[in-house]
């Protein structure tokens, strides 16, 4: 049976890191979108998917969406702007262009 990264790269004495979250997020009524992420070679710009979150109406908890309705998309669009602007703002600026 095959292991998983995680467990092979251990038993060759690498640890895995948990992913770091974006470094920043923007947030329109329920929707989230992260961007600005650190690796190993320095920042990179992109962003993370959109999450929608909703509250469920026979539990009552928060949960996590995959399908946007009219009303979301409006919101991811406008979510979608600053992270765009910056991206490519601050892509400009190390010289990497789009």
């Amino acid at each position: 049976m095959s292991q998983s990264n995680a467990a092979h790269a251990e038993e060759g004495g690498q640890k895995q890191r948990a992913p770091r979250p974006p470094e920043f997020t923007v947030r329109v009524e329920n929707l989230e979108i992260g961007w600005k992420n650190q690796g190993h070679n320095g920042d990179f710009y992109t962003t993370s998917a959109p999450q929608i979150r909703y509250k469920d109406e026979k539990s009552g908890e928060f949960k996590d969406g995959s399908s946007y309705g009219a009303i979301d998309l409006l919101a991811l669009s406008e979510a979608a702007r600053e992270p765009s602007a910056k991206i490519c703002e601050l892509s400009k600026a190390k010289g990497q262009g789009r």
